[in-house]
């Protein structure tokens, strides 16, 4: 793993603190392989933190299915503030779109993976990578900044149905308007633009309710981009990968090999999405 400063200038103050650390397949003469496809992937953590336990395994699920991984350790805790978490993911994909050669990595298959907070982040760049904010001070295009598609993980999505209204307090300061919840709530700017999207939940998740996942299907749905919902029936919140390197000091109450099920599921709703997206395999 390598690890690079996501920003070359100073978009906000404490902008130099985020990184992105880079798993890339090795180049072999033996395997003749196209470019790959990446995945880039926001931990969870409340806007908190970004969470190890969403971070290096989850990398690792994908560099096992022959992808380049790229997490992202956007702002949080006080560096939180909206857009700061915003330019961090649409400076992300920009940075392995421009310097995909280098990366061996295929810009037209870039995907972005996130949980929980991390998820929200995912779907806020997925929903408003077109917002004349990003390309006014980061530069570029603001199709430099599209995800090919999106990979959403109990993903906070809502201020304003079944919210965890935590995650938004990080980015809004206390007190917010309902105007300003409704603006971060990913599902209220879905539209044809969006890119295609596969989302899993628990049905008991008593953290973050599995409505968020719920309503953004349902968004997704409406404006006709593909999109691939699946409800596990138990499981607590924050699975990731759903193994014992992923399970908070190895307890047994976040090792679901039924639940993990959604990594080798995901990877199949991508190879789909990249490769033509008619969903016939």
């Amino acid at each position: 793993m390598t690890e690079i400063r996501l920003h070359s200038k100073p978009v906000y103050e404490g902008c130099e603190k985020t990184v992105v650390q880079c798993y890339v397949q090795a180049r072999s003469k033996e395997l003749t392989m196209p470019p790959r496809p990446a995945v880039v992937i926001f931990p969870g953590g409340g806007y908190d933190y970004t969470s190890d336990r969403e971070a290096e395994p989850v990398a690792n699920a994908y560099l096992a299915a022959g992808y380049s991984a790229f997490v992202v350790r956007y702002a949080v805790g006080v560096d939180a503030k909206h857009p700061h978490p915003l330019l961090d993911a649409a400076a992300a994909v920009a940075l392995l779109r421009a310097r995909a050669e280098e990366f061996y990595i295929d810009p037209h298959k870039i995907a972005v993976c996130g949980f929980s907070a991390g998820g929200h982040l995912a779907a806020h760049i997925g929903t408003q990578w077109h917002l004349p904010l990003l390309r006014e001070t980061l530069g570029g295009e603001s199709a430099d900044f599209r995800p090919d598609a999106m990979v959403l993980c109990y993903p906070v999505i809502s201020g304003i149905r079944s919210p965890h209204l935590h995650s938004f307090l990080n980015l809004t300061g206390p007190d917010p308007a309902q105007e300003t919840l409704a603006r971060l709530s990913c599902e209220e700017s879905v539209d044809g633009r969006t890119p295609p999207a596969f989302l899993w939940h628990t049905a008991n998740d008593t953290c973050v309710p599995v409505e968020n996942s719920l309503v953004m299907a349902g968004a997704l749905a409406k404006a006709g981009v593909p999109v691939e919902l699946h409800v596990f029936p138990n499981g607590l919140h924050g699975l990731s990968v759903c193994t014992y390197e992923t399970a908070a000091g190895g307890s047994e109450d976040r090792v679901y090999p039924y639940v993990a099920r959604w990594v080798p599921w995901s990877v199949r709703f991508l190879e789909n999405v990249f490769r033509g997206g008619d969903f016939r395999r």
